[in-house]
């Protein structure tokens, strides 16, 4: 259990990372924060974090809190990076 919660951290720490950011720049080129949209990511990020460390470390007894921090902040770029490369023979086959 614990590095799924870790997961979902490591998912969250990547968006606060990006709302501490904000604080640099103009008030008038900052984003709606009233907007659901803008609070998206910070529901779905820590989820795909979560889902990743339980695929990554399902069954082991000793796990690496860093390592699991790391699979869920890396875990939004995982899944596009998964998404974007799917091999060709694969989409050929789903379009007969």
């Amino acid at each position: 259990m614990e590095p799924i919660v870790l997961g979902a951290v490591g998912g969250l720490l990547i968006q606060l990372l990006s709302l501490a950011e904000l604080a640099k720049v103009a008030k008038s080129r900052r984003p709606d924060f009233k907007d659901f949209i803008y609070w998206l990511p910070y529901f779905i990020n820590p989820f795909f974090g979560a889902v990743l460390a339980y695929a990554y470390f399902d069954g082991q007894d000793h796990v690496n809190k860093l390592l699991a921090i790391h699979v869920g902040a890396s875990a939004p770029l995982i899944i596009r990076s998964m998404i974007s490369t799917i091999p060709t023979g694969i989409k050929n086959q789903s379009d007969k």
